[in-house]
């Protein structure tokens, strides 16, 4: 008897030490994912009008945090047609193939302006590590970010495009999302590759 009650006190322990991150929805209709590049040093700013995700968040537990988000390829749009054309060659994004790209993130720890999260993203089924700093305003409505990407890392631009004075190889991408939270009842469940 004795040993059944320490067995049941063990498992009502972890039951009740499981995440309580709050959970939100967020998605393109009132959302933005930004990009800024340059090309032969002039810059440009583009988008992407389609993404999806989920973001689970506990100021109170930065272990459990998480981020799984999707962004369709295919909606870029740098106010430019025939650069927009460009970016969905073979050489670039290549939508047809590759019509997603997935960012992950897990846990996160405090920075000066908020946090930042050891991040992985995956470009045509290529994944590689991001950092990306982040915060919340204080209603936790909206969420800020940013990371600092190498398009090189994912052979973006190939061979033709490799001259860092024609295409630069530097990438701040930023966000501004807006916070839709869940029952707390939903779990963060993966993506689709």
């Amino acid at each position: 008897m004795r040993t059944c009650t320490a067995i049941a006190g063990v498992l009502a322990l972890v039951i009740s030490s499981g995440s309580s991150a709050a959970s939100y929805q967020i998605n393109s209709d009132d959302s933005q994912i930004l990009f800024t590049g340059e090309v032969s040093e002039e810059r440009f700013d583009g988008r992407f009008h389609a993404f999806e995700g989920r973001i689970e968040f506990d100021p109170n537990a930065l272990s459990d945090v998480r981020f799984d988000i999707r962004i369709k390829m295919g909606s870029v749009d740098t106010q430019s047609e025939e650069r927009d054309e460009a970016l969905t060659t073979n050489e670039w994004f290549d939508p047809e193939i590759y019509p997603y790209a997935h960012f992950q993130a897990t846990g996160a720890k405090p920075d000066d302006n908020g946090y930042v999260s050891a991040a992985k993203l995956k470009i045509r089924n290529m994944e590689k590590p991001v950092s990306f700093s982040f915060h919340l305003d204080p209603d936790m409505k909206t969420l800020s970010g940013s990371a600092l990407l190498n398009r090189t890392d994912w052979d973006l631009g190939g061979e033709d495009w490799s001259d860092e004075d024609l295409v630069s190889h530097s990438v701040l991408v930023e966000v501004e999302v807006t916070l839709h939270e869940q029952s707390s009842t939903a779990s963060l469940q993966p993506s689709a590759p």
